[in-house]
């Protein structure tokens, strides 16, 4: 059965977001003992970037006790299998390597085949002027196109979102400020997200979208909270995308992730539309 994290009425973020999140972590951990089916269904595409120069998807992950499958290596020898799996996830900066870029792109299919049968992709932002503005592996229908503009401002478009609730209570404010560098919190934007649901902007922009395909779905993010938990510029900075890191956790596989008597991955995405 699917876990739940910790909500805002249990621990108290404002107050203490350490032991909050300390506390989350070993809810987690106990999830992963007692459902041991799902151990491993998360999969991950992680890069050192140039800028960052750290692999951030994974600590993310083992900073909260789920494991995971690193698939970087099969992604940039251009043949990778998705079997298994229920969540895949494109670091940030992941096509900074021209290799896993182009693997990425050659397995097209087969990322469509895992989300046509119930799996989730999310991919986080890839510097559109330097690596990836047009999202080739996306299936006709969904254009997602990346553009570099940075900026500071973020406006939840759509509040009721468990992205923005589930286990954290997220408002704009918690995204103001957030910087690894000199970059602000939103690292590039869309210039094109047809076909996807907006959940978030940044100056009238397109930032975060969802696009339900088949029985699974696409998430584009051109936000980087699995760098900027490990490695931004202050606590602030590290504890909020941390916080935002859980609840994308929460949303795409804790939530809406069960497995069936015959032991495959079903993806419940009414549950989710109905939060």
């Amino acid at each position: 059965m699917p876990c739940v994290g910790l909500s805002a009425a249990h621990v108290s973020r404002r107050s203490d977001r350490r032991h909050a999140m300390t506390i989350r972590a070993w809810a987690v951990l106990l999830c992963v003992a007692v459902t041991t089916a799902v151990a491993h269904e998360i999969a991950i595409v992680d890069v050192a970037d140039q800028w960052t120069q750290i692999a951030a998807v994974g600590p993310s992950l083992d900073a909260i006790g789920l494991p995971y499958d690193d698939l970087t290596a099969d992604v940039e020898g251009g043949s990778f299998t998705l079997s298994g799996h229920a969540l895949l996830i494109v670091g940030s900066m992941a096509t900074y390597n021209a290799a896993v870029h182009q693997g990425l792109d050659d397995n097209a299919q087969v990322i469509q085949d895992f989300v046509d049968g119930g799996g989730v992709v999310i991919e986080s932002t890839q510097e559109a002027d330097q690596h990836q503005a047009n999202v080739d592996w996306l299936p006709a229908g969904l254009v997602a196109v990346r553009t570099d503009p940075d900026l500071p401002e973020f406006t939840i478009e759509q509040p009721g979102h468990p992205l923005f609730n589930d286990p954290n209570a997220m408002t704009d404010a918690e995204f103001v400020g957030w910087r690894y560098n000199h970059w602000p919190t939103v690292w590039e934007v869309f210039a094109t997200l047809d076909g996807f649901d907006i959940l978030a902007t940044s100056s009238g922009r397109s930032v975060i979208g969802e696009a339900e395909f088949g029985r699974g779905m696409f998430v584009m993010m051109s936000m980087a909270p699995d760098k900027y938990s490990q490695v931004g510029n202050d606590d602030n900075t590290k504890e909020m995308a941390t916080l935002f890191f859980e609840n994308m956790i929460t949303t795409y596989f804790l939530s809406v992730t069960d497995v069936s008597p015959e032991g495959l991955v079903t993806t419940t995405w009414g549950d989710l539309r109905l939060r």
